[in-house]
């Protein structure tokens, strides 16, 4: 299971902020400027975490909160 804290970091670390400009109740669409940009912050997550999942599981999701548990459920 992946804790929020290391979750937090890893995307500031891709997103190039800092971890508490990132709230687990922050909309992903807020984080980026482009879809393609929440595109790649994805694919670079399931690198890091050795995850993949399709476009199926990503129905829905809004939330930081809400991509970690997709993560978790994994």
């Amino acid at each position: 299971m992946i804790s929020h804290h290391v979750f937090l970091n890893d995307m500031a670390s891709i997103l190039s902020c800092e971890t508490q400009d990132i709230a687990l109740d922050a909309k992903l669409t807020e984080l980026v400027d482009n879809s393609f940009t929440l595109v790649e912050l994805i694919i670079e997550l399931q690198e890091v975490y050795g995850i993949r999942f399709g476009q199926a599981d990503m129905k829905g999701i809004q939330t930081v909160d809400e991509l970690l548990n997709v993560f978790n459920v994994q």
